[in-house]
């Protein structure tokens, strides 16, 4: 009979399918680890856990997530857009004033100087770089709405 093999075929599925897996962090390396700790906190907010390790700064990107900072980077990242971390702030304009004040450079994805481009879904995003070259993508969902 064909339909009970094909639950048995079903049920061996379930139960050697892997678990769902969650992010836990991302991990960078740094040229100097407290300036890019101190850049990713005071840019978008993120707080700062505590760690006993002397070579490593770890930074809260919510929801369990985490970024780790390791030491050691001794050349520039290199420049490629399409790697980069996506940042979802409460409000853009905000993120934008401190990258002016620090005098740090963002565009966005082609690469227009102080230009904001609006996701196809609504939410305005601009892209900057970190101290080590990590290209950042920045969006918030104050744009129009998705249509």
């Amino acid at each position: 009979m064909i339909v009970p093999s094909i639950f048995l075929s079903l049920a061996a599925l379930q139960t050697t399918a892997a678990p769902a897996a969650t992010a836990e962090h991302v991990a960078i390396q740094a040229a100097d680890i407290d300036r890019s700790a101190a850049f990713y906190h005071e840019a978008f907010g993120l707080r700062i856990i505590p760690t006993p390790l002397k070579n490593r700064r770890w930074l809260d990107l919510g929801n369990g997530l985490a970024l780790h900072i390791l030491d050691g980077r001794t050349t520039p990242k290199p420049s490629n857009r399409n790697e980069h971390l996506a940042l979802h702030v409460d409000d853009l304009a905000t993120v934008i004033a401190w990258l002016d004040q620090h005098g740090r450079v963002w565009t966005d994805l082609a690469g227009t100087p102080h230009t904001m481009q609006l996701r196809f879904d609504g939410v305005r995003q601009i892209y900057a770089q970190d101290p080590d070259g990590y290209w950042l993508e920045i969006g918030d969902a104050r744009g129009a709405a998705p249509r």
